[in-house]
């Protein structure tokens, strides 16, 4: 029973700090879509202090 009950628990911290580790990609990957009604100038292409 406590060999069982080991297990389970360090199965749910990995499933923990997976699920911590692809929230933090989800949030990075929303800041890099484009606005697809905005055009897109030479100046946003080569502009190194856009945000």
């Amino acid at each position: 029973m406590e060999k069982q009950a080991k297990r389970e628990r360090k199965l749910a911290e990995k499933k923990a700090k997976r699920l911590a580790k692809e929230g933090a990609k989800k949030e990075d990957d929303k800041e890099k879509v484009l606005d697809a009604s905005k055009p897109i100038t030479l100046d946003f292409l080569t502009n190194p202090n856009k945000k």
